[in-house]
């Protein structure tokens, strides 16, 4: 059981204390351990095909797990209020409860942002587990995220799990990197998609923009600024696999990540 941290405060005019209990923010409470059909492999060859996730408390029916540099309450507190995170969970859930997810777990991982610590995108991750029963959302309080507010990139992270839930993307570790090609146009279904409900999402012209930059990045020398406008009108709000995408860019020449070329080889 988790030790409570009581605290006595009087009540001026009343003749009674008042008892507020405090429980820990920062004790694990439960370490989770999730699978995935795509692992990722370090320089060195290592293979990584699980992960697991220390649990510190649960809002909502969403558990929560801090990444933080300075591991104290004091300082998660000040760096995530208990209402804000409270708030947060609470829209979490109620977005997975809209897409139809009826998730068994989901696991909201805050990390605090250090320029010199960059595991996952500035835009967050949302990896499902292989069974399919656990969703992890993984968001860094960084100026993208203050910038573009935590519902819209929640929605679209959100999403990106959809796909991998419905199977029409592989479960794939939160460290393989897709490649920046592949996410450019999986960001035109989803962003798409999110404009059609009605929902937050990043506009076409900025979705479109993102893309031209990486396929000039990816393709120097090359002027795809025809075919990316053109991709972005035929997959803007169309539900895609990633079979379907990987094989848009072998059109154009372009290979996945290794992680994620060698499972689709297998």
């Amino acid at each position: 059981m988790r030790p409570l941290c009581l605290c006595q405060k009087w009540e001026t005019g009343a003749n009674r204390y008042i008892i507020l209990v405090m429980v820990p923010r920062l004790d694990v409470v439960e370490e989770v351990k999730l699978s995935y059909e795509i692992p990722y492999l370090t320089g060195r060859g290592e293979v990584m095909d699980t992960l697991s996730v220390s649990i510190n408390e649960e809002r909502h029916g969403v558990g929560l797990s801090y990444a933080l540099l300075e591991c104290n309450e004091q300082h998660l507190n000040g760096l995530f209020p208990s209402e804000g995170i409270d708030s947060l969970a609470h829209t979490t859930k109620r977005i997975f409860q809209d897409l139809g997810m009826q998730a068994a777990r989901i696991i909201l991982q805050i990390w605090e942002y250090s320029p010199g610590t960059r595991l996952y995108s500035v835009e967050g991750r949302a990896p499902v587990n292989k069974q399919r029963d656990t969703v992890l959302v993984i968001l860094t309080k960084t100026p993208f995220i203050y910038k573009f507010g935590y519902e819209l990139v929640l929605w679209h992270q959100a999403v990106h799990a959809k796909d991998r839930w419905e199977h029409r993307f592989p479960t794939a570790h939160p460290m393989v990197d897709a490649g920046e090609w592949l996410d450019a146009m999986w960001h035109f279904s989803i962003d798409g998609r999110l404009e059609g409900w009605g929902k937050p999402h990043y506009t076409r012209s900025e979705r479109l923009e993102e893309a031209t930059r990486v396929f000039q990045e990816t393709c120097p020398g090359t002027d795809l600024r025809g075919r990316v406008e053109e991709l972005c009108h035929d997959l803007w709000g169309r539900e895609v696999t990633f079979s379907q995408l990987l094989e848009i860019g072998k059109d154009l020449g372009l290979q996945p990540a290794r992680s994620l070329f060698e499972a689709e080889l297998q």
